[in-house]
């Protein structure tokens, strides 16, 4: 058996190991050439993982699959933008790129042990790998394979609409699946309804670079639609395409013989095992929110609120009065308070007769508090009304309003 050489591997790991290093000490500081780094982290990313799915592949098979290895390399960089865009770090170039580069590093020596394995391992085996996959289908089996896919969808709606399950967390758990894999894997089983008409590591690399397109696509209308990018109504979307490609997946599959239908045990069982495991945190976290501290025994949320008020001034009203000369520079501190008993994302909004005067969005933790300063200059002499408006998103209406009314003389 012919030795598969591993000197591609080798490279990518030394451009790899220097772009870690160039990235984390910063000798140079300068954006032509944190392109340059990007540029190089993000074709070995997609080199090295292409390389652990084809361990048997050399490197010019690999490079006859130019679509799929631009893929890869795409689906890794969008998953560790999204998972910095939600982490305390928040999305930084230098960030991804040195994330991207340990990733590679990573997969880069499992590919080279896998490699190295599979040039040891007799052919011989290759039937019998075969046969692991010729489905021992029924018609029960298919469909509880949709039904899994189903109850996946109907979850991620009942997390993102319902509350206080759309107050937490939760509703991220299955939502990674739906934005990262099952939309594009449904949207595949249909295109592809036959167990040999892709190989398994084709199938799963083709849905997840679906899923994330039917994203894109689906943020993008939301742009030009007065509701905006909101990962929740993303999300609600995403699990009604799932449903929707789950009934034509199985009207499909219907005229399909037994033997021809799609089947993938392994992820079958990982999506049940996931299934189950969201149901019960449903549960946990409904019995939670309904008996956790802060309720009294009939039920009735004690007020946890938002504190906004002008910094000096009375915390209780929504009037306030104060006297200026005209010209007058004036400097004022809001408070800004969060008692909501979870992270909130508010909106401030200052406006004077329709004119935007200042516009902020917020995220506050628990408990978290913040004074935001707002200078203005006193105008003509006369009576003038100042609108302090919070919103609590992603709810567009006022949440809390103060009136601040300005004698000028």
């Amino acid at each position: 058996m012919k030795w598969t050489s591993s000197k591609d591997l080798m490279l990518l790991f030394i451009l790899s190991i220097i772009t870690t290093i160039f990235t984390s000490i910063k000798p140079i500081d300068n954006f032509t050439v944190d392109i340059l780094l990007f540029m190089i982290i993000f074709v070995s990313s997609g080199y090295s993982l292409m390389s652990v799915l084809y361990p048997e592949e050399n490197p010019t098979g690999l490079l006859r699959k130019p679509f799929l290895f631009m893929e890869l390399s795409v689906f890794l960089t969008v998953l560790v933008s999204v998972i910095l865009k939600y982490s305390s770090l928040g999305l930084q170039f230098r960030d991804l790129i040195l994330i991207l580069s340990l990733i590679t590093i990573v997969l880069l020596i499992t590919a080279y042990i896998l490699r190295v394995n599979h040039s040891k391992t007799e052919l011989k085996e290759y039937p019998e790998t075969l046969d692991k996959f010729i489905p021992t289908h029924s018609k029960r089996r298919m469909s509880r394979n949709l039904i899994t896919f189903t109850l996946l969808s109907l979850l991620m709606i009942i997390t993102v609409i319902v509350p206080p399950l759309n107050k937490t967390p939760l509703w991220m758990v299955p939502g990674c699946l739906f934005i990262c894999f099952i939309p594009g894997y449904l949207l595949i089983s249909v295109t592809f309804p036959r167990n040999d008409d892709l190989e398994l590591i084709e199938r799963l690399a083709l849905a997840g670079g679906s899923s994330l397109i039917l994203t894109s696509l689906i943020g993008l209308a939301f742009n030009y639609t007065p509701w905006s990018i909101r990962l929740e109504l993303i999300l609600i979307v995403l699990a009604v395409f799932s449903i929707i490609f789950c009934i034509i997946t199985f009207m499909r599959m219907k005229k399909l013989p037994l033997e021809r239908r799609l089947h993938i045990p392994q992820l079958e069982q990982i999506l049940r095992i996931f299934l189950i495991i969201c149901i019960i945190l449903t549960l946990f976290t409904a019995t939670y929110s309904i008996l956790k501290p802060g309720q009294s025994q009939s039920g009735v949320e004690k007020n946890n609120s938002t504190d906004f008020y002008i910094k000096g001034m009375d915390v209780h009203t929504s009037n306030y009065t104060i006297e200026l000369n005209s010209g007058a520079k004036t400097n004022l501190t809001l408070v800004l308070v969060n008692q909501e008993g979870s992270t909130v994302n508010y909106r401030l909004l200052i406006q004077a007769n329709s004119t935007i005067l200042k516009q902020e969005n917020i995220t506050l933790k628990n408990k978290e508090k913040m004074e935001i300063p707002f200078n203005f200059t006193a105008g003509i002499p006369g009576q003038r009304k100042i609108e302090l408006i919070l919103f609590k998103l992603p709810n567009q209406n006022p949440y809390q309003k103060r009136d601040l009314w300005m004698k000028i003389s």
